[in-house]
């Protein structure tokens, strides 16, 4: 017979035994999970430089790094197939072959990956083995395009991560993107995104980033949710925390392997899904790492084929050829000369115009040095295309105060030229520096109808040469060859390069 009193027990025992229940289940909620995203971004050469590097040796600290983690996603922070030497030939075939096989889970793209177009960009991430999210690029229908995905959930251990990517908007005039892309507003888009990940499920929420840091600080501060951003663009390796936010980059070639342990704590209190998450963080240098065997073997095997194809001599200096970054970015260089000349001779232009940036290498041959096709790549890395515009006198005035609008940051938009020359001041603000101009050694006319030979990348405003939009494509990248070929010509016809600087370009 249940009298008050054993009512009243069994209600309290009962109040007991469901207070231990719920702290039970909170306490296995909270039990807390350590993923391990091990990060590289900016990759460009598959071999060590100087002792360091290499993607045979970054495979020995992957495959390291794995085995100390239960869960662990190996993310890239986008420039990957362009530029190299042997990326110049196989517009960046190989990289993706490689981070196939190093085992890459999810990559934003850089923008270097639309140095060959939007249709090479594409057939390189259908190749791929792993997505690559680009949030921001978008095509004509507003979605992402060439291949790319918007955002991407993904079970490490038992947290839903969310990964979206964001490329810089810039990549349009960095870049060869093509007309029909459009890059979105970084904070906007990140924000609509990372809501649509947590009505996802999301537990934590990763951005993979191909911005400037300044732009990923700007991203932290700016929209919330976000857990961490790993980046590139950068390449210098930078850990930032930003607002309880991590930001994240490894330099560049694989130089270090960056590890970030995330912490996760997730409970439920009141109906509501708490998540903590601590982060912690390694550089992981590559050098003195013995190579991956296994990786190293395909390393070798294109290293192999690539000497072979560029082996043979195309001719050689008569004297000493100046490819330094100082002097392709604030003055007259005899390299600088000697591609436009070949670029102008080759379409038959008046004058010729190449952004200093276009010329690599940041190195000398000295006189006597033997030229191979190997030299020209390297020099000329981006495989741009030469063509031929007809502009007018105001816009390429228009166009030589550009490239001269950044002498004093070296910036790559400064003009190499043939057939015309010019007297700027620095010491003018940034558009009014142009003291002198002449083409065939008379004045130029800002009325007049010029033909300009330059490459794809100038004429389509890239480097700040919007003036050159203007211009009427007679040869345009349908018809024209690339600066490469264009070059190797030349020097096969010459055989004897002996280019002297003349004061076509002069500084007040």
């Amino acid at each position: 017979m249940l009298t008050m009193t054993s009512v009243r027990r069994w209600l309290l025992t009962a109040a007991a035994a469901a207070a231990v229940a719920a702290l039970m289940t909170v306490s296995a909620g909270a039990e807390p999970t350590k993923i391990t995203f091990l990060h590289v971004n900016d990759v460009y050469e598959i071999s060590p430089k100087n002792g360091i590097g290499g993607l045979a040796e970054l495979m020995a600290l992957l495959r390291a790094e794995r085995a100390k983690s239960a869960n662990s996603v190996t993310t890239f922070g986008g420039d990957l197939i362009s530029p190299s030497v042997m990326s110049g030939l196989t517009k960046g075939k190989q990289m993706i072959d490689l981070m196939n096989t190093l085992g890459v889970g999810v990559a934003v793209p850089g923008n270097h990956e639309f140095d060959f177009g939007p249709e090479v960009a594409a057939q390189r991430i259908a190749e791929s083995k792993f997505p690559w999210l680009g949030t921001n690029v978008l095509g004509r229908n507003g979605k992402p395009t060439a291949g790319l995905k918007d955002m991407l959930t993904m079970k490490i251990g038992d947290v839903t991560v969310g990964f979206f990517g964001i490329l810089t908007p810039d990549t349009d005039t960095l870049s060869s993107p093509g007309k029909d892309i459009e890059f979105a507003d970084v904070v906007e888009t990140a924000d609509k995104t990372v809501k649509k990940l947590r009505a996802a499920g999301a537990d934590i929420i990763v951005a993979l980033t191909h911005l400037e840091i300044d732009q990923d600080r700007e991203l932290a501060a700016s929209v919330g949710g976000i857990d961490l951003i790993l980046g590139g663009h950068d390449h210098d390796p930078i850990t930032f925390y930003e607002g309880g936010v991590l930001i994240h980059k490894s330099g560049y070639d694989a130089h270090y392997l960056g590890a970030i342990d995330l912490t996760i704590e997730r409970k439920e209190q009141g109906g509501k899904k708490l998540v903590s998450v601590v982060p912690a963080w390694r550089m992981i240098s590559t050098a003195g790492v013995a190579p991956d065997p296994e990786v190293k073997k395909l390393v070798d095997r294109y290293n192999a084929a690539l000497d072979s194809e560029l082996a043979a001599v195309i001719g050689k200096a008569g004297v000493v050829l100046d490819l330094r970054q100082a002097s392709l970015r604030s003055g007259e260089s005899n390299f600088g000369d000697l591609v436009a000349e070949a670029m102008r001779a080759a379409v038959g232009a008046e004058v010729a115009l190449v952004n200093g940036g276009a010329i690599v290498g940041d190195r000398t041959y000295d006189a006597g040095a033997q030229l191979t096709r190997k030299d020209v790549l390297a020099a000329l890395p981006y495989s741009n295309v030469t063509i031929l515009l007809e502009l007018t006198g105001a816009d390429l005035l228009a166009a030589l105060e550009n490239g001269v609008s950044k002498v004093e940051e070296k910036a790559g938009r400064f003009p190499q030229v043939a057939g015309m020359a010019f007297v700027y001041d620095p010491k003018e603000p940034a558009g009014s520096r142009i003291v002198d101009v002449k083409v065939a050694g008379e004045p130029l006319e800002e009325d007049r109808l010029y033909r300009l030979a330059t490459n794809d990348f100038v004429a389509a405003g890239g480097d700040g040469y919007e003036t050159m939009k203007n211009g009427e494509a007679l040869i345009d990248t349908s018809a024209g060859t690339l600066v490469t070929t264009t070059l190797m010509n030349y020097i096969a016809a010459k055989k004897t390069l002996s280019p002297q600087v003349d004061g076509r370009i002069r500084r007040k």
